[in-house]
């Protein structure tokens, strides 16, 4: 990001339908730096969805690894998972909810927060 860039939490915070889900947002997102928020930025581009609809399905995301115990919150790899997610829905006329298909997606295969990646 440069010194032009808006700042990030603006951007997203503009992007949510209420000041709640950018607060459950904002809680977990603070530790992620400006080249997660470009990576964010740059896979939002490349669906069909929204940034509001991204926010909301981390917020579904972080619920989830709430739910499981899960401790870490790996905003790069979140985010990839989420892309990830976007991929394998069906091309229709109308997306599904970008949030239900990470829960179904993590519930179906789960989520290693702690894993080395798979080359």
């Amino acid at each position: 990001m440069t010194e032009d860039s808006p700042d990030p939490l603006e951007l997203i915070r503009k992007s949510v339908s209420g000041h709640e889900i950018f607060e459950k947002f904002d809680k977990f997102v603070k530790s992620a730096q400006d080249v997660d928020f470009d990576r964010l930025f740059e896979d939002v581009d490349h669906t069909d969805y929204s940034l509001g609809d991204w926010v909301e399905a981390m917020v579904g995301f972080d619920e989830w690894l709430e739910a499981e115990k899960v401790e870490s919150r790996p905003f790069s790899v979140m985010v990839g998972y989420i892309h990830c997610c976007t991929m394998v829905v069906p091309q229709t006329i109308s997306s599904p909810n970008l949030k239900v298909i990470v829960i179904q997606s993590l519930t179906e295969f789960g989520f290693d927060a702690v894993s080395d990646p798979q080359l």
